[in-house]
């Protein structure tokens, strides 16, 4: 299954909900958003320094033969 329909299939089951806990949904789904959109710079500024670090270990390694942190 795709996650094309794997969503489709997340709000048709919403849609059979009550309207409160269809506005319920609704909140938690923004609310996750809005939690991700916050973390993913973080996660990305972490992915980068990680690359960088990986990127001097290899040049020493290079030059010099094995080198640890």
């Amino acid at each position: 299954m795709s996650a094309r329909q794997g969503r489709l299939r997340e709000r048709i089951a919403e849609l059979r909900l009550p309207a409160p806990e269809r506005r319920a949904a609704r909140a938690e789904r923004a609310a996750e958003a809005a939690i991700e959109a916050e973390r993913y710079p973080a996660v990305c500024f972490a992915e980068r320094r990680r690359a960088a670090l990986e990127a001097e270990r290899r040049r020493w390694l290079g030059a010099y033969g094995e080198w640890r942190f």
